[in-house]
């Protein structure tokens, strides 16, 4: 059984592909980034041998690779092609062709690109949390008896690292078919490592690719691999128009929650919660410069809207975690 669980919040969507009651895809659209298919007009900013750069009306700048014969300062329309992706220090920008014209009015909405890509993933879509589904990307570990399959992200991808106690080839298969699970559920694309346990059987080298493979085919992104070497390192390319889950969650940090995601998090707390009186937001103080921040206006509207109270947002270097939320009575 396929079901689709929605999970809004101002600012942050999300959805879950669920089958048999288990999570196998998340897919997330946070309303200040650009969106896949969105279309704007933009000026060519500059010219350079990576391709052209085209400036926004709200400051933003995207990347054109393929050639124009449009001069810089001229007026163009665009479509995204690919997200602007946050990696380890840095966020690789995002991509655009360019269009004849200006495209229809749906096109451009934030709401109907939402509303296709869930209708992409299959029947209608119902409420429901998907908060659980973070746990072990948070942690960066799956642990799966005595296998443990740690990952973390790099500046060059994905890396995947296993251990367990026993026979390699038997913590390899285990290993194979987990990432291959966790891989689709962060809708994770670029470059993955896989450092499997090592295994001198050339032939129990290829099984675990096989058994790889055969785990993938559920999965519809594309990919490519290498064999599995002697070491035990596999490598795995996989196509990357969105930013996963991981690179949402994190931003340009290694492995902990970025400002924005600890933000968005704050407002769905808002937006979520119970009781009665204002709520009060604690946040360390670059989280709460962000969430006071002009650009999040329309958010704090829409969370107090739900919440059915006002909001105050408190500053604290010492904060916990990624900060609460007090409502005066609950």
């Amino acid at each position: 059984m396929t079901d689709i669980w929605r999970d809004d919040a101002p600012g942050e969507r999300r959805a879950a592909l669920v089958e048999n009651g288990r999570i196998v895809e998340i897919h997330i659209q946070r309303d200040a980034l650009w969106a896949l298919g969105e279309c704007g007009v933009g000026r060519i900013e500059r010219k350079t041998p990576s391709g052209t750069y085209v400036a926004t009306d709200d400051g933003r700048e995207l990347l054109l690779r393929s050639k124009t014969k449009e001069p810089e300062g001229a007026r163009v329309h665009f479509e995204v092609t690919r997200e602007a992706i946050s990696e380890p220090g840095r966020i690789k920008p995002l991509e655009i062709m360019l269009r004849d014209s200006a495209p229809p009015e749906p096109l451009i909405s934030k709401d109907a690109l939402w509303e296709a890509r869930l209708a992409s993933l299959g029947p209608s879509a119902i409420n429901a949390s998907i908060a659980d589904g973070f746990d072990v990307a948070i942690a960066g570990q799956s642990q799966l008896g005595d296998v443990t399959i740690s990952f973390q992200r790099t500046k060059a991808g994905l890396v995947f690292d296993i251990d367990g106690i026993g026979d390699a080839f038997a913590i390899n298969m285990v290993a194979a078919t987990e990432i291959t699970r966790l891989l689709r559920l962060y809708q994770v694309g670029a470059m993955v490592l896989i450092d499997f346990v090592s295994m001198e059987s050339k032939a129990q080298r290829t099984q675990i690719a096989e058994a790889f493979d055969a785990a993938s085919v559920l999965d519809p992104r594309p990919f490519e691999r290498t064999a599995i070497n002697g070491y035990g390192m596999m490598q795995v390319v996989r196509a990357r128009p969105r930013p996963s889950v991981l690179d949402q969650l994190f931003g340009t940090r290694i492995a902990a929650l970025s400002d924005e995601t600890q933000g968005y998090w704050l407002m769905r707390a808002v937006a979520e919660s119970h009781g009665f009186g204002v709520r009060s937001v604690t946040a360390r103080p670059e989280v709460a410069t962000l969430l006071q921040s002009e650009g999040w206006a329309a958010w704090r509207a829409a969370a107090v809207r739900l919440a059915g109270a006002d909001m105050v947002v408190v500053a604290d270097e010492k904060a916990a975690g990624y900060g609460h939320v007090h409502v005066a009575q609950s």
